[in-house]
């Protein structure tokens, strides 16, 4: 993660460092979380799962404004293993564009939209800009 992240900051450097926000979000059993309203670019989703989880869930960020929906998706596995937390960290150096925002959720299925039970949820948080 250390890496992943500090490679991305060497590239907005580069860039003159662009404008970013960070949004964290948690509690996603509770429904999906929206991001972002507007069209926006994300530069790094990090996602962690309880190390108490044994259920396989998936992270969700959908383009979309306000709902995680069925497509234009990423699709991030989190698989169920009891005793150890997992972490991912996805970066997109040159930022990845959603048209109509992005929610964010924490779903059973990878291809569907059912909100995880609220011991399997994930947090974290994803780094945007403008588009």
């Amino acid at each position: 993660v250390h890496e992943a992240l500090r490679s991305l900051w060497k590239h907005m450097e580069q860039l003159r460092n662009p404008d970013l926000y960070i949004e964290f979000f948690s509690g996603l059993s509770a429904g999906e979380q929206a991001i972002a309203d507007a069209s926006c670019k994300i530069y790094a989703i990090y996602a962690a799962k309880p190390a108490a989880s044994t259920t396989t869930t998936f992270l969700k960020v959908t383009d979309h404004a306000t709902a995680v929906a069925a497509g234009n998706s990423i699709v991030v596995p989190f698989f169920g293993t009891a005793g150890a937390s997992q972490t991912h960290c996805l970066v997109f150096h040159d930022g990845l564009f959603m048209a109509a925002g992005a929610a964010v959720g924490s779903v059973t299925a990878g291809d569907g939209t059912t909100d995880g039970a609220a011991a399997d949820v994930l947090s974290g948080f994803i780094i945007l800009g403008a588009p």
